[in-house]
């Protein structure tokens, strides 16, 4: 019973953890050429990580070149590199 209530406490409380991202601005919602500075990144260590070895970081400038409707990468350009991220986790990277 106790592990039943933990269950659902904790899904309830990431379902509230991921609400209260979803109202942030993220490279996902910019239009193509727009750009702007990076304010946050959310994610654990890996993701973070990975992000980093990109050049995506706090208070570092970020174009979006390009992207696809639904399927296929959104190409982005931090400084001088273009690179191509997924929808999924341009959606983590949160923007002023």
């Amino acid at each position: 019973m106790k592990n039943k209530l933990f269950s659902k406490a904790h899904r309830n409380h990431s379902r509230q953890h991921h609400d209260d991202h979803h109202n942030l601005k993220t490279i996902h919602d910019l239009k193509d050429g727009e750009a702007t500075k990076i304010k946050n990144v959310i994610g654990g260590r890996h993701f973070i990580n990975k992000a980093e070895s990109l050049g995506i970081r706090e208070g570092v400038l970020i174009t979006k070149v390009s992207s696809q409707m639904m399927h296929g990468p959104i190409t982005v350009k931090v400084g001088q590199t273009q690179i191509a991220i997924g929808h999924g986790m341009a959606k983590r990277i949160i923007i002023e």
